[in-house]
């Protein structure tokens, strides 16, 4: 004080909320700390000259309790915490006004539910994203493509499952931009285990096994094909043009709605390699970049998709992704690439020149894993009726279980480098739009770590003078394929098994005719 009176004053001031010490005492009770460790900081209540017990002021005994404060290394901050929030709010601050929270049914239907973001942002939790919604869980297995009546007998609409947003796969949409749209699991709402019905989380659980049991990541590429339809003069609706394979009459007359499409890709981060027109009417490729991140590149084929879709609507067309619209022309794929790596190591591990294929005696075993199953992931890869429309001898699909290298007709091509002239990735062809993307992943890359866990050596490679088994013709011969092929099944699982099956064979036997499923495509498209 700089003064007695403001001495006195002072004392005054805090009476009720300290005892009244003498420099002697203080130096004495200091004296009498006990230290405990170097980890913790000891602050008993101060006890009065000679360990005499006093009270305060106030009357309040001050020797009972003590405080351990940690250190300063010793401080934790969950980093999460209020991260939720702040995205949240970045999104209001963009514009955004709806979180999509989405998934996709085993039969490859898009579903999702609309949360309003200040909804989310209102709730005041410190993950206000956590189970934003749920849906019934017959939605994800039991309903066909053409109607919401169940289909599967082991489904009812007598369970419900949470929706957990991954927020890595959020995005705001370009062509809605008051909306962002996640991907999510499904999980039951009580234990909230994951769902044995949900594809997305199925596809992370082969890719964990990949890394756990084989040590090994995939890469995956993905070439998406559609066609442009416009409304003709006579009222009808028509594809845009009747250009053919790499030519560039679609280049040209399509090219804002194609950089309309790329631009909008871009925003979202979803890379593009190549687009080139196709061999039908009106038809375009765009071909996804190589990735190692097959989750992402699986939500990068959704998310084109919808691109696509909604910048030929905003352009006056219509994008139609059918596997066949016309029997006179071809159709559209989804073909996909695989290659691997070494858990932890950049290099490709499908390829090694020494070897006369090129390919690496483990590249051979996913090759024959590939084969081994091929007949019953058809009813994963061409899940329709429509699908098999798409492919046969001379339509650049296979239509025997074999391989080659750089060539169009089989269904299982190894691909060279343009440059290294090396083996680098095997080519998937007979996959169509109709499939569910995370679904037809899990499947594929679990017959090829079947392959590899076993070992399998590789048949030889598709002669002139070779006769390889047929293909199924049909969907339902796939399915018959599929029952008998106990290791799908039990990636599949008894639910999701029972269900898909149920549900493919009852479209199977309730056949849509082209031109009743194309004009229903083009009001939908």
């Amino acid at each position: 004080a700089n003064s007695a009176d403001c001495h006195e004053k002072g004392l005054h001031g805090m009476k009720g909320f300290c005892r009244i010490l003498k420099t002697e005492q203080v130096l004495q009770e200091i004296s009498s700390y006990d230290i405990v460790n170097s980890d913790e900081q000891i602050i008993p209540s101060l006890p009065a000259a000679g360990h005499v017990k006093q009270k305060s002021a106030s009357g309040v005994d001050n020797t009972e309790h003590s405080i351990t404060i940690p250190k300063p290394s010793q401080y934790v901050r969950d980093k999460d915490k209020g991260c939720e929030t702040a995205l949240l709010r970045s999104l209001r601050t963009a514009g955004v006004k709806f979180i999509r929270c989405t998934i996709v049914d085993a039969y490859n239907t898009i579903r999702c539910k609309a949360v309003p973001l200040n909804f989310l942002i209102e709730r005041r939790v410190s993950r206000p994203m956590t189970s934003p919604t749920s849906i019934a869980e017959v939605c994800f297995a039991g309903l066909p493509t053409t109607m919401d009546v169940p289909k599967a007998p082991n489904l009812t609409a007598s369970n419900v499952l949470t929706l957990e947003p991954d927020l890595s796969s959020l995005q705001i949409l370009p062509y809605a931009p008051k909306t962002a749209m996640v991907m999510c699991t499904a999980h039951d709402q009580l234990t909230q285990d994951l769902s044995p019905l949900c594809t997305r989380g199925l596809l992370e659980r082969v890719l964990q096994a990949a890394r756990e049991e084989i040590g090994i990541e995939f890469c995956v590429g993905a070439e998406i094909e559609f066609m442009l339809y416009r409304l003709s003069k006579d009222g009808l609706m028509k594809p845009v043009d009747a250009s053919t394979f790499a030519n560039s009459t679609t280049l040209n007359d399509q090219e804002d709605f194609i950089s309309s499409v790329y631009d909008q890709l871009r925003q979202q981060d979803i890379s593009v390699e190549l687009i080139h027109a196709e061999s039908a009417p009106g038809q375009l490729e765009v071909v996804l970049s190589y990735s190692d991140n097959v989750l992402q590149i699986a939500d990068n084929v959704l998310f084109a998709q919808e691109t696509i879709r909604n910048v030929a609507t905003h352009h006056g067309m219509k994008a139609v992704f059918l596997p066949k619209t016309s029997m006179l022309s071809a159709g559209n794929g989804l073909h996909l690439h695989f290659s691997f790596k070494d858990f932890g190591s950049p290099q490709n591990a499908f390829s090694d020149s020494s070897r006369p294929t090129g390919i690496s005696r483990k590249g051979e075993s996913f090759i024959e894993g590939l084969l081994d199953h091929l007949s019953s992931l058809l009813s994963f890869t061409l899940p329709t009726v429509n699908s098999y429309r798409r492919v046969g001898a001379g339509c650049w699909t296979g239509s025997s279980v074999d391989w080659s290298t750089e060539d169009k007709e089989v269904p299982v091509r190894v691909c060279v480098d343009l440059n290294t002239r090396k083996a680098t990735n095997v080519e998937y062809k007979l996959a169509d739009a109709t499939a569910n993307i995370y679904l037809e992943l899990a499947m594929i890359l679990s017959a090829g770590m079947e392959g590899l866990k076993s070992g399998k050596e590789l048949r030889p490679m598709a002669s002139p003078d070779a006769v390889a088994a047929p293909l199924p013709q049909s969907l339902q011969e796939s399915l018959e394929c599929l029952k008998l092929d106990n290791f799908l099944l039990s990636v599949l699982g008894p639910e999701l098994s029972t269900a898909y099956i149920a549900v493919r064979e009852y479209e199977a036997t309730n056949e849509i005719s082209l031109e009743k499923e194309v004009a229903a495509a083009l009001g939908n498209a």
